[in-house]
């Protein structure tokens, strides 16, 4: 049994105040005891200690949302119009001859920035087949790995294996609903209700989506479809993108992960809430891609709710601390005096409940798993503890931990 007492200036759990000289006892990798350090250390007298100083120790950051098979895309785009006009260029690069070696390197250089970032928990877009696979399980990061699905994929339950371990899992993720048919989201549907792994699914990104779904002259039949020779599909109309997969009765009893959702009504608030789904903002993303930015001012009472920094053929890099930033200067003013928690909270709790995995990680809870990073704070002017977190950068990252097992420290 290994068990290990870490202590720290500063602890932030997310789900309780912080804690002033506070310590971890962690055991076989999960947390068994937290409070303040000096109750701890004359409890725990016998146990091996790790004293981290002056700083911050909280629950490691989960980028719930990226490509990292797509990062050698980034070159290859030039300048584009709006979301359509980007799609295109996307498209026409991956029917391009492109080596394996290529795209593992992307993965390869993602996953470091990632770590070196404090992320402990990575969402992927998997759409290779699983190249990014094997290189994840050897990262040492907590991986959800979502496996992108088309219609052309058929009985895809078929082809993949969907495993799951203690830092591994994964889920289908049909692409968006313009992309997917009707019959094949419902298909998608019957496989959660007979496996129950959860799904994940592009939804509600770019204005174009709305018109595609309320049966408008739209982006997506006009240019993409004859684009991947693809005729338009029959569908039933809705006001909204997310009410069309209400429609479809993709939230009944389902634990969804909706990534993006900009485009989004008061009708749609009502509904997020009545059937618990999860949700990932990407602002960046959002913003690089001229679709708007989403509504967070109406989904500060949203528990699943998390952020991730989308891939880099729709973001300028992948360092999270740089995404975390950018959506405190961009809605402080709509989110008030909640706004650093709440930044903090989307990369921590509020993610893992949007992967639902608030059962293992996210915060510094008595029986949750051990992924923690400590960041060096001390440069920081704030007494605010998040606002120290938020103005934090990669070279203040001192330890990564996913499971009670460092990979990696400076």
């Amino acid at each position: 049994m290994k068990k290990i007492l870490i202590s720290s200036e500063t602890v932030l759990p997310i789900s309780s105040p912080p804690i002033n000289r506070g310590a971890i006892l962690i055991v076989d990798g999960r947390i068994r005891d937290i409070g303040e350090s000096s109750i701890l250390k004359k409890r725990y007298k016998n146990i091996r200690s790790l004293d981290l100083g002056n700083g911050t120790l909280l629950p490691g950051f989960i980028n719930a949302h990226t490509h990292l098979e797509l990062g050698w895309i980034k070159n290859r785009i030039g300048r584009f119009s709006g979301f359509i006009d980007w799609l295109q260029q996307i498209i026409k690069a991956k029917m391009q001859t492109i080596k394996r070696e290529e795209i593992e390197k992307s993965v390869e250089e993602g996953i470091g920035e990632l770590v070196k970032s404090g992320v402990t928990t990575v969402g992927e877009i998997s759409s290779y087949g699983g190249l990014d696979k094997p290189l994840l399980k050897r990262s040492g990061l907590r991986t959800v790995l979502f496996s992108e699905l088309f219609d052309w994929h058929g009985n895809f339950w078929e082809i993949f294996s969907f495993e799951k371990s203690n830092t591994f899992e994964e889920r289908p993720f049909p692409h968006a609903p313009y992309s997917c048919s009707p019959d094949f989201l419902k298909k998608v549907l019957r496989f959660y209700y007979k496996k129950r792994i959860p799904i994940g699914i592009h939804l509600a990104e770019s204005p174009d989506e709305v018109k595609f779904v309320r049966g408008e002259k739209n982006g997506f039949e006009k240019k993409i479809l004859p684009m991947i020779g693809r005729e338009p599909f029959l569908r039933e109309k809705a006001i909204s993108p997310l009410q069309y997969l209400s429609k479809l009765k993709f939230f009944e009893k389902t634990m969804v992960t909706v990534v993006h959702m900009v485009q989004v009504l008061p009708e749609d608030i009502e509904e997020i809430n009545k059937r618990d789904i999860g949700i990932v903002l990407c602002p960046r993303s959002n913003l690089f891609l001229k679709v708007g930015a989403p509504p967070v001012k109406h989904y500060i009472n949203i528990e699943r709710i998390g952020i991730g920094t989308d891939g880099l053929s729709s973001n300028i890099n992948l360092d999270f601390f740089e995404e975390l930033r950018f959506f405190y200067l961009t809605f402080t003013k709509s989110l008030g005096e909640k706004a650093s928690f709440f930044t903090i909270y989307l990369a921590t709790l509020g993610g893992a409940k949007g992967l639902f995995l608030e059962d293992r990680i996210g915060s510094i809870e008595k029986g949750k798993e051990a992924d923690l990073i400590f960041l060096d704070t001390r440069n920081s002017s704030s007494s605010d503890p998040y606002l120290a977190v938020i103005s934090a950068c990669k070279n203040d990252v001192k330890l990564v931990m996913v499971r009670g097992k460092v990979i990696y420290q400076r």
